[in-house]
């Protein structure tokens, strides 16, 4: 992998790198990239086609993002479910307890 940026927001907009190395490796060593080559290469697939996927997708995307967008926000009981199989009790994050709204904490 290649970290782009920081670990955490911890350290926003702190980069590890130069504009001009986070370009050389999105032109040179994109997993992405390097395979749609390598695919093209052997005749597992058209340009046209992988042009055609990634529009798809695309589309898909932005659906599912505009979806996620309008959906109404969940009660703050629900924030923590499904999140663990046997979750612990009095569980705090940062010392604040998670299903109740601390506004200092």
């Amino acid at each position: 992998t290649y970290r782009y940026s920081g670990h955490s927001m911890s350290d926003p907009g702190t980069s590890y790198r130069t504009r001009g190395e986070i370009k050389e490796v999105r032109e040179k060593r994109d997993p992405i990239s390097a395979l749609k080559e390598r695919m093209i290469s052997k005749n597992l697939a058209l340009l046209d086609e992988l042009k055609k996927i990634d529009l798809e997708v695309r589309k898909e995307v932005d659906v599912a993002v505009t979806a996620a967008k309008s959906d109404p926000e969940l009660p703050i009981e629900e924030l923590y479910t499904d999140v663990y199989k046997n979750p612990p009790s009095g569980m705090k994050i940062r010392g604040c307890d998670n299903l109740s709204y601390h506004p200092t904490c």
